[in-house]
């Protein structure tokens, strides 16, 4: 069984995260299928529309998968390799000139987080959760999440995300701009995502793809000393907090950070 799984049908791209029984967790393997997808969809001319959606009633995806992470995170390279997939894998399904919907169906953290900040639509069930918990490990968030993340729901609410690790409701996630609908149960967001692909299909694939172009233009001002804030962001997987969070996580306790 593909634990990401691609469908076209006519002119709609489907990718399904299938792991159900794992609350959809992320594995390597599953972000490098990911990436791999967004490959061929960019060469797959006839696709107008690309859907995200995950198996299962409870979770988009809970984040990394924990087995595999345990082992990723005593090996400093590997780590550092997994994260350039997932970063990759984010970029390629951002950049897609196509119009992304992400239907989230439960949990949306860590990974599933990065998925539904690069879909141009999230559309949610009203029970779904969502958390950026980097801090709780003694990492950063990359440039690139950030970006996304600030253009959603603006400087202060990105602090208190990114600061506190903290979960947020649906109810606020929509109130800050994270969510562009809200719906009770599964039915509607099936529905709510046809009627929404059907808007789409209805106006100029040219001009969504022209304004996504646009768009990312005129968002895409570089930051100050970027150089400088990649290599934070690379040195904090070697950083003394992460060794105390990685350790935390892998012996299941509160880490201490100094």
């Amino acid at each position: 069984m593909s634990t990401v799984k691609l469908e076209i049908n006519e002119n709609i791209a489907q990718i399904t995260i299938n792991r159900a029984e794992k609350r959809n967790a992320l594995t390597q393997e599953m972000w490098q299928k990911l990436a791999d997808y967004c490959d061929e969809l960019t060469q797959a001319k006839a696709c107008k529309l690309l859907i995200i959606k995950a198996a299962g009633n409870k979770a988009f995806s809970a984040g990394a998968d924990i087995e595999e992470l345990t082992e990723i995170i005593k090996d400093e390279q590997r780590l550092v390799a997994n994260n350039e997939i997932v970063q990759q894998a984010q970029l390629k399904l951002q950049k897609l000139s196509i119009p992304t919907i992400a239907a989230i169906n439960g949990v949306c953290v860590g990974g599933g987080m990065g998925i539904a900040l690069c879909c141009d639509f999230r559309l949610s069930v009203d029970s779904a959760k969502f958390a950026i918990t980097p801090s709780k490990l003694g990492l950063l968030y990359s440039v690139e999440d950030t970006k996304r993340l600030v253009e959603l729901v603006g400087l202060a609410r990105a602090k208190e995300m990114l600061y506190l690790g903290k979960t947020i409701t649906a109810q606020q996630a929509e109130q800050w701009g994270l969510i562009n609908l809200l719906v009770s149960n599964e039915t509607e967001l099936s529905e709510s995502v046809i009627k929404l692909s059907q808007q789409i299909l209805a106006v100029s694939s040219y001009s969504i793809a022209g304004m996504k172009s646009t768009l990312a233009f005129i968002n895409g001002a570089d930051l100050a000393h970027e150089t400088e804030i990649r290599a934070l962001f690379n040195q904090a997987f070697s950083n003394n907090d992460f060794i105390e969070g990685a350790n935390a996580f892998l012996e299941k306790r509160a880490p201490e950070f100094t």
